[in-house]
């Protein structure tokens, strides 16, 4: 099985989240190889569960005089604020065949070469179910899936470098002013990659890369212009759209 890893392209936010869409169902399709794909963002942005309602997760008029994107992407689990260059975001389009049928065990499988990637780099880190990568003083990271017929989605966004503070405004809070103890409650949720190594995010990324390259014998690729023109036609007809983000 060839694999392919893609590591170029900065798109917004709608266009990020219709590329998952666009390229699960080529995959599904038989139209794309098993890829690997590092996301690049042009803006902050909320990346909001399938099923999770918009005021609920969201400080609304905080986002809304920010310019804040908020997208609801295809997968579940919880809202994720999202920074350029303070974030790691990959995602993996694997023929069904090659993903455990249990949940619990492919989020374990799919993000392994990872946790091994940022090990080491001299990063503690380990699988903490059901879709976390931990390190002892908070969460790096988190996952989510889509499964089609033929194809799943499995995509995974890791903290390197952001803002607590503003994820709190960002995230339910958007006060101007957020409370100290809030910031430290964050801070031992979440751990920033950049608190316990002096790698950068870009030697991050290729330690990643390498380690992909080395466990699936991956070799470079690029998104095709016609799989990028189809995802800018999705996100304007739906993704950047408040009927789908504010549905919920």
């Amino acid at each position: 099985m060839t694999y392919r890893i893609i590591d170029d392209g900065t798109y917004s936010e709608p266009v990020q989240q219709a590329l998952e869409g666009v390229l699960a169902e080529r995959l599904d399709e038989g139209d794309l190889e098993p890829t690997l794909r590092f996301w690049y963002r042009e803006s902050p942005a909320v990346a909001l569960g399938r099923f999770q309602a918009y005021e609920d997760e969201v400080a609304v008029d905080y986002v809304d005089q920010r310019d804040i994107d908020v997208v609801r992407r295809l997968t579940g689990g919880g809202a994720m604020y999202v920074e350029p260059g303070a974030v790691i975001t990959y995602s993996l389009y694997l023929p069904r065949e090659a993903v455990p049928d249990d949940i619990e065990t492919s989020y374990a499988a799919l993000d392994q070469w990872a946790i091994d990637a940022l090990q080491s780099i001299g990063l503690e880190v380990s699988h903490e179910p059901l879709n976390d990568i931990a390190h002892p003083d908070g969460k790096i990271g988190g996952s989510a899936q889509l499964r089609k017929d033929d194809a799943v989605l499995h995509h995974t966004t890791m903290s390197y470098a952001l803002d607590t503070s503003e994820m709190l405004r960002v995230l339910r809070i958007g006060e101007e002013k957020v409370s100290d103890k809030a910031i430290e409650s964050a801070e031992k949720r979440v751990a920033v990659m950049r608190d316990y190594v002096d790698a950068s995010r870009e030697e991050i990324i290729t330690a990643l890369k390498d380690t992909f390259a080395e466990r699936f014998d991956a070799e470079p690729g690029s998104l095709p212009n016609a799989v990028v023109s189809e995802a800018r036609a999705r996100a304007s007809e739906t993704f950047a759209t408040e009927e789908w983000n504010r549905k919920l």
